[in-house]
């Protein structure tokens, strides 16, 4: 009898906890790497099914130690197991997403104790991917894990002791992501430091043949994880097989394992968990038994963790048949999907930007002008003597000094702003305007933004700025200055058009402040006087429009939330009060970006359109444009998604 305890290890060395809600829109605290601890051994899944002793592996000390019971199998007993799991776990079968180490812990925790290993380890590969920055990087992850060389590193990159500090520096999103998965990849996949300390248990020592194509298909070998599979997944597809005997199974496996890579890209949200069983490993034949498997291969369908069909044998068309026909009852196809929509399909997804250069010496001759007698000497000289030269193009600084220099730019913005009135404040608000089409300069205020930032005494620009904007229009908003209100609304497009930033505005349900002084602006704007500022805030609509299609990848992302509600009903008041058409093509384009796809369509969006009268509004408006796409688009959005 033995203690068993799961070893937990963050592979990302804190940098997921930091910068996963600006990469994903979703707080990730780790990228979780276990290891079972069993009889003084510490067994885990990397290069090969490896062990060590219990807490000396390259990983160091382990994050969290899980206890998960006892065990009544005697240690011989376990390594004839982890023997025959060694035909399974081979080196070149690692992939960080769909077979790794937890996927491993899942198989030895449920063979020594028939229990489960904690579902937000096991449920993270399924909550990365249902992100679009999930979904962007899988075909990166795949490229490092499709390996011809059984010897062969996955990445080159930092060594296991070579991890980059959590990035404070104005690297671009890719540079970030790429630091953040090429050491997690590297942790993942490295041999221990010191080879008396590791040893590799396998399966005779004859080497796997290597996966040249890895499938979204995970290897099963316990009924504990079997069980955990279909309690996390609404549906859930098994091949029952038994390869090495069996004709036909070898003439099925690789039409299942394409079955699998198209239809289980998104893992469950909208798509199957594709699991193969081997009779001959570990607990299959008694899985099968369970469910009164007799032959292979036989391929048995669960909906809720509940046997709802199955076919025999190897017939590939009916396979591909049945499959499909599984997943439309599981998932029906949205209502969008069923319908042609040219004119929602030829809207751009890339966000758009406010570009244009200001002429920087007539920019800072008003700010001069405006701060005569004020004492801002110094913050004046950071604007004109780093920031403006930085913007030009005529310094170049390296990490360090750009994160100085962005400190001193924030405590200057927030030290001007206190002193200039409303009218006198857009000089200050354009520079941060032009700074966020700079990617090192977003980054760095996405880091500050994140809820893991440390916290500081001087706000972040962002709240100051929509703080004075929604202010200032409360008091009056026919009276709010014109440079002002369009100023601040072409910095809210360029802060949207941040991958980071508008992960970390928008994907927040609840109380998120800047959210909300977004919004309340929008909704002013979207109703003003001047056609100037509705086009801005048309652009600023639009650009959560983009973000909200490539946020949720459509129907298979989180259900409606608060923001969109409002604006949908600003979005059709702005259509209904709109006397210019180019203007109200945007006012269209965002409102059908923000309602096409939406998950929460039937039960809140289309209810909510009926209520407003959008289908009416849209249709007698559109009697009255006269260019051919506003009113195209306007009678699709209105006959077919009102």
């Amino acid at each position: 009898m033995s203690k068993v305890q799961l070893y937990v290890y963050d592979l990302s060395h804190g940098m997921a906890k930091s910068m996963s809600l600006m990469l994903t829109g979703k707080q990730i605290d780790g990228i979780w790497h276990t290891a079972v601890v069993a009889y003084g051994r510490e067994i885990f899944y990397g290069q090969g099914i490896l062990e060590s002793v219990p807490g000396r592996t390259h990983h160091g000390p382990p994050l969290h130690i899980i206890d998960v019971g006892e065990t009544h199998i005697d240690e011989p007993t376990l390594d004839e197991y982890l023997q025959s799991l060694g035909e399974m776990y081979t080196p070149t079968k690692y992939h960080l997403i769909e077979f790794n180490c937890n996927h491993f812990s899942a198989d030895v925790v449920g063979f020594l104790t028939g229990q489960e290993i904690p579902s937000w380890i096991s449920g993270l590969p399924a909550e990365f991917l249902s992100t679009p920055f999930g979904q962007a990087m899988k075909p990166q992850i795949d490229a490092m894990f499709r390996r011809t060389d059984p010897s062969a590193r996955p990445i080159p990159g930092p060594g296991p002791t070579g991890l980059p500090t959590p990035p404070a520096s104005g690297a671009a999103t890719p540079s970030l992501a790429s630091t953040l998965l090429n050491s997690v990849a590297a942790q993942a996949t490295a041999h221990a430091q010191s080879s008396t300390t590791t040893s590799a248990i396998g399966a005779g020592g004859a080497p796997t043949p290597p996966n040249a194509e890895t499938s979204p298909l995970i290897a099963v070998s316990s009924s504990a994880h079997f069980q955990s599979i279909l309690a996390q997944h609404p549906a859930v597809i098994v091949n029952f097989t038994n390869t090495p005997s069996c004709p036909p199974c070898r003439v099925i496996k690789p039409v299942y394992e394409t079955i699998s890579a198209t239809h289980a890209s998104t893992y469950g949200a909208k798509g199957a968990r594709f699991v193969e069983i081997e009779l001959g490993i570990g607990e299959g034949r008694e899985i099968a038994s369970k469910y009164n498997v007799h032959a292979t291969p036989t391929f048995l369908f669960f909906v809720d963790g509940k046997r709802a069909d199955e076919i025999k044998g190897a017939a590939k068309r009916e396979l591909e048949v049945k499959v499909e026909t599984f997943l439309e009852d599981c998932f029906p196809t949205h209502p969008h999907r069923k319908v042609y929509l040219p004119a929602i399909g030829s809207l751009p997804r890339q966000p758009i930007t406010a570009s244009v250069v200001p002429a920087y010496p007539a920019l800072i001759s008003k700010l001069e002008g405006f701060l005569v007698g004020k004492g801002k000497e110094e913050d004046l000289r950071v604007i004109k003597e780093q920031v403006v030269p930085y913007l030009e193009g005529k310094k170049s600084l390296g990490n360090a000094e750009l994160q100085t220099l962005v400190e001193r730019w924030i405590g200057a913005t927030h030290s001007l702003l206190e002193s200039l009135k409303a009218q006198e404040s857009f000089p200050v608000i354009d520079l941060w305007r032009v700074g966020l089409l700079k990617a090192p300069i977003a980054s760095l205020l996405a880091l500050r933004l994140s809820p893991t930032a440390q916290p500081t005494t001087i706000p972040n620009p962002v709240s100051t700025i929509f703080a004075l904007a929604t202010n200032t229009l409360t008091e009056s908003s026919t009276a709010t200055p014109k440079p002002f209100l369009i100023t601040v609304l072409r910095f809210a497009t360029n802060l949207l058009a941040s991958h980071e930033l508008a992960n970390l505005i928008l994907a927040q349900d609840g109380h998120n402040e800047i959210q909300e002084s977004l919004v309340s602006l929008l909704v002013e704007s979207l109703l003003h006087p001047d056609v100037g500022v509705r086009t801005a805030a048309g652009g600023v609509g639009l650009n959560m429009g983009i973000w909200r299609q490539g946020s949720s990848g459509g129907e298979d992302g989180k259900a409606v939330v608060d923001w969109e509600v409002e604006m949908v009903s600003a979005l059709v008041e702005g259509i209904d009060r709109e006397t210019d058409e180019d203007v109200a093509h945007r006012l269209l384009a965002a409102l059908g970006l923000v309602i096409y796809l939406s998950p929460g369509y039937e039960d809140n969006v289309k209810p909510l359109l009926e209520v407003l009268g959008a289908k009416e509004t849209i249709e007698k408006k559109a009697r009255g444009w006269k260019k051919k796409e506003v009113k195209k688009l306007g009678d699709e959005i209105a006959s077919k998604m009102c």
